[in-house]
């Protein structure tokens, strides 16, 4: 077997312990320490890491082969008695799903613990198939972890962006929102100050102004226009409904579904299939055809 399959030990990085609650002093005298060392005990200890990149690197080589004949090859050129060496049959089921039963045309794999799961829940990357004993690779589990990244990165994106369920902002005067399934550009504008009251003196009269998203004049209340617009000094001046060019623009649409941004949406969608050309043949053609 070649070295490349054998994990590698390094030494962590030092790091301070934690308090410890000191023990009970003996009573007598001479059961005492006669001296005491300088370093705190539990202050540093040294731990090791272990790279088993290696022997994962070998075990997704060997995909495709006989389970009986990897093991086999596993076992020729691994001492127990080496520390090292024999620490691989302990982490080998952390790469290998290898107790993997058939239940209903299903494959499920019997972990010490949490029973029985599905092959897709695993977190091994390959599996030995009952059918044939031979080391396959798990795609199902493979491809639910890069949707599993792809949700992560969608909403990481529109938590940056600013996005939320039903807005996009667009800039700090502008946002889109949906309202009923339609998409509607909001101009904002900053809320006019009272002004003093001709009436009562040193009263103020608050500025009638009318936000057009929610249809109702421009109260002392903010609570609604910073739930809606992210502040609480703007007001909808204007709206006006999406064209479909700005639609296909901003990609969105109109409609109760859920947000582009969604990746329960995005991650369910299937691609159209691209129109492909068919090869081009030049020159004096058969008669045939």
């Amino acid at each position: 077997m070649r070295s490349d399959m054998y994990k590698v030990i390094v030494e962590r990085p030092r790091t301070g312990a934690g308090w410890t609650k000191p023990g009970r002093q003996p009573r007598e005298p001479d059961d005492r320490r006669a001296c005491e060392g300088m370093r705190p005990r539990g202050r540093s200890r040294k731990w090791l890491n272990e790279n088993l990149r290696p022997l994962q690197r070998w075990l997704e080589r060997q995909a495709g082969r006989r389970w009986d004949a990897v093991y086999s090859e596993l076992c020729k050129g691994v001492d127990r008695r080496n520390t090292v060496q024999q620490h691989i049959h302990e982490h080998l089921r952390d790469f290998v799903a290898v107790d993997v039963l058939e239940i209903g045309g299903r494959l499920c794999v019997a972990r010490d613990w949490g029973g029985v799961v599905a092959l897709a829940d695993s977190r091994c990357d390959l599996y030995v198939d009952p059918r044939n004993g031979c080391l396959m690779r798990n795609e199902e589990a493979a491809a639910d972890r890069a949707r599993r990244r792809r949700e992560h990165l969608l909403a990481v994106r529109a938590r940056e962006a600013g996005w939320r369920k039903g807005v996009r902002r667009l800039d700090d005067t502008a946002q889109l929102h949906r309202v009923d399934g339609i998409w509607y550009r909001v101009e904002l504008a900053p809320v006019p100050p009272p002004r003093p009251s001709k009436r009562k003196p040193g009263a103020c009269v608050p500025v009638p102004a009318f936000d057009a998203l929610l249809r109702d004049k421009v109260g002392s209340c903010a609570g609604k226009r910073c739930g809606l617009y992210g502040r609480c000094d703007v007001y909808a001046r204007s709206k006006r409904q999406l064209s479909q060019a700005e639609l296909i623009a901003y990609r969105l649409r109109n409609g109760d579904g859920p947000d582009p941004f969604d990746p329960r949406w995005t991650a369910t969608r299937r691609e159209r299939p691209r129109k492909c050309r068919g090869p081009l043949y030049f020159g004096e053609q058969h008669k045939e055809h």
